[in-house]
C-alpha cells in the first residue's frame, strides 16, 4: 500500500497501474540529500496513519467533502482509486485506494515527482489478504460504528485516531453542521488559559477517527456554556505549546497539522517497553488522570507528531468487546500469517503508521527482535532490491496488533527475513505497484 516503499520493492506478480499512478522514485534521493528541520510528512518522520477498509473510496470521499480545502488525493493514486492486480496463472485481483495527503506550504517537506509532500491519511483495501483467526475488517468497522453512535459522549475507541490542528476549527464545525453529521465536541482550558475545542468524527463506513483541534472557537464557547460538551484535556499544556510552535505565527486557515497518531491500549507497561527499548523512542507525555493514562513518544526530538497510547477502564466503551478485544483478534491474526514474516497476506498490516527517516539505520530494531526480548515481536519483511541498498524489513508490530511502517536504512535484516528474501530487480515506471506481491507463506 506504501507509496514511500514503491521505492524499495519490485512485486512477484505485474500489476498494471493506470497512469496517474507513479513510484516514489526521488525520494529516498531527496531525503538523503537535504537535512532540514522539516514538519513530518512523506520521507521525514511520521509521514501518515493507514486503516483497512471495506470501502476506502467513500471514506475519501467524505474526507475531501469536509475537509477538502486542506487535503487532496495522493498524488500517486491509481486512475479512479483501483490498481489491478494480475497472478502468474492470469487471473486478477484489486487493491481499492482512499488514500489522501494534506497540503502544505512548507518547502522544508520532502517529496519528489508525483509524490505529495503532506502527512497522508490512507484507506485501502487489498482485496486478497485476510482476517484468518479474528474479526473482518467489515466487523471492526461495525463495532466502532454501534460504540460511537451518534457521538454524543466520549468511547475508549475515540482514543483510534489521528490528530490534526487547524487555526479555523469553525470552519469545519460549519460544513458538518450543514449536513448533519454527527460528531463529538470537547472543549477544556489550557495552562495558559487559552480555551481549546476539538471535534472527533467517525470517517463512514470506515473505523478512521479523526480528531481535529483549535483554539477560540465561536461554537466550542457556546457549547461549554450550555454544558453540551465532553471536558476532557485533549490536548496538555506541552503539546499546545508545541503545536503552535511548530506551525508559527504565520499558520494558515487553510492548512490541517498533523499532531498526533493515538491508539488504546490495554497495556501501557508492553507499549512503553516496545517504544522505548525496541523503537528507540522518547516518552514525550506522560498523563494521568481518574479517567484515563496517556503516553506519548516521539522517534526524534525535531519530531512534530507524537505517538499516543490511552488506557481506560473497561467501562469507558459500550458493549463486551474491550480495547483488549481489539488488540486479541489483531494479533491472533499475526500469529496466523506472520508465524512467517516473509508471508505478506495478512489484512492488519494495513493498520499502521509510517517512520520516515533514511539516515537513521534499522540496526538496533533488528538486534532488539533477534534477541530474547524480542522473540514474541511480529514482524513482515517484504523482498529486496537486488543490491540489497533498500528492502527487506518492512512492518514491525507494536503490542496493540498496529503495525510501523519502516522506511528507514535498512543495511540489516532481522534474522526471519534472511532464509527466503527474494532479490528483484528495481523497476522504474508505472508497470508495477509493490502492493501486489503478497510474499511467500
Amino acid at each position: 500500500e506504501s507509496a514511500t516503499k514503491k521505492l524499495r520493492r519490485a512485486p512477484l506478480r505485474t500489476c498494471i497501474l493506470r497512469p496517474m499512478s507513479r513510484l516514489r522514485a526521488a525520494t529516498t534521493s531527496l531525503a538523503l540529500a537535504v537535512v532540514v528541520a522539516s514538519k513530518d510528512g512523506t520521507g521525514n518522520g511520521v509521514s501518515k496513519s493507514t486503516y483497512a477498509a471495506t470501502d476506502p473510496i467513500r471514506g475519501k470521499e467524505f474526507l475531501l467533502t469536509y475537509f477538502g480545502n486542506a487535503m487532496t488525493t495522493a498524488s500517486d493514486e491509481c486512475t479512479d482509486d483501483l490498481c489491478e492486480c494480475t497472478e502468474d496463472d492470469g487471473s486478477t485481483w484489486e487493491i481499492q485506494q482512499g488514500r489522501v495527503a494534506l497540503n502544505t506550504d512548507s518547502s522544508l517537506q520532502l517529496g519528489g515527482p508525483n509524490v505529495s509532500a503532506g502527512f497522508g491519511l490512507h484507506l485501502v483495501n487489498l482485496t486478497k489478504r485476510v482476517t484468518t483467526g479474528g474479526n473482518t475488517v467489515g466487523e471492526i468497522e461495525q463495532i466502532f460504528a454501534d460504540k460511537l453512535g451518534d457521538m454524543s459522549s466520549y468511547d475508549a475507541f475515540m482514543d483510534y485516531s489521528v490528530g490534526l490542528y487547524t487555526t479555523d476549527l469553525d470552519q469545519y464545525i460549519t460544513k458538518l453542521d450543514a449536513d448533519s453529521v454527527d460528531y463529538l465536541t470537547s472543549t477544556w482550558e489550557d495552562d495558559s488559559g487559552a480555551d481549546w475545542t476539538s471535534i472527533t468524527v467517525l470517517v463512514p463506513s470506515t473505523h478512521m477517527v479523526v480528531e481535529i483541534y483549535g483554539e477560540d472557537s465561536t461554537y466550542g464557547l457556546q457549547r461549554k456554556l450550555a454544558g453540551k460538551t465532553h471536558t476532557e484535556v485533549r490536548l496538555g499544556a506541552k503539546q499546545a505549546a508545541a503545536i503552535k510552535a511548530h506551525v508559527g505565527a504565520a499558520a494558515s486557515s487553510d492548512l490541517l497539522y498533523a499532531t498526533r497518531v493515538s491508539r488504546g491500549t490495554a497495556d501501557l507497561d508492553a507499549i512503553d517497553t516496545f517504544y522505548l527499548d525496541a523503537m528507540g523512542a522518547t516518552l514525550d507525555v506522560d498523563a494521568s488522570t481518574d479517567y484515563f493514562e496517556r503516553h506519548c513518544f516521539k522517534y526524534t526530538t525535531s519530531s512534530t507528531v507524537d505517538i499516543c497510547f490511552v488506557k481506560r477502564d473497561d467501562s469507558a466503551t459500550s458493549s463486551d468487546f474491550s480495547v483488549a478485544d481489539m488488540e486479541g483478534q489483531m494479533n491472533a491474526v499475526h500469529a496466523n500469517l506472520l508465524a512467517s514474516p516473509m508471508c505478506g497476506t495478512d489484512k492488519w498490516l494495513d493498520n499502521h503508521h509510517a517512520f520516515d527517516d533514511f539516515e537513521m539505520s534499522t540496526s538496533s530494531i533488528v538486534e532488539y527482535l533477534d534477541s530474547d526480548a524480542g522473540a514474541d515481536v511480529y514482524y513482515y519483511c517484504s523482498p529486496t532490491t537486488v543490491d540489497g541498498s533498500l528492502g527487506g524489513f518492512h512492518y514491525i508490530i507494536d503490542p496493540t496488533g498496529w503495525g510501523i511502517q519502516l522506511d528507514m536504512d535498512a543495511t540489516e535484516q532481522p534474522s526471519g527475513c534472511a532464509d527466503a528474501a527474494r532479490q528483484l530487480p528495481i523497476q522504474v515506471g508505472d508497470t508495477y505497484n509493490p502492493a501486489c506481491d503478497l510474499g511467500t507463506c
